[in-house]
């Protein structure tokens, strides 16, 4: 089981599911989506090789991992909005 969630635990993941968390329940989903959209598209500008289709070149600043945590913290606390 542990061996599924290992990624989560890698880089500053942990930080994107807090950061997601408090934008979804502030904001919504879509305001989590956005958040999470602009940091990876700001890591692909800055330090990512140019040239594939975001993460699909190995190097590229986009992480769809990163971008998954920060979509889970925002779907918990999009859930936790509805149900207040």
């Amino acid at each position: 089981m542990t061996r599924y969630f290992k990624w989560l635990t890698e880089s500053n993941r942990p930080k994107h599911i807090i950061v997601g968390f408090l934008i979804g329940l502030a904001f919504g989903i879509t305001g989590a989506f956005v958040a999470a959209t602009t940091a990876e598209v700001k890591d692909w500008l800055w330090s990512g090789q140019k040239g594939g289709i975001f993460g699909w070149v190995k190097g590229n600043g986009f992480d769809w991992l990163d971008f998954a945590a920060t979509m889970i913290g925002g779907a918990i606390g999009f859930g936790i909005q509805c149900i207040f």
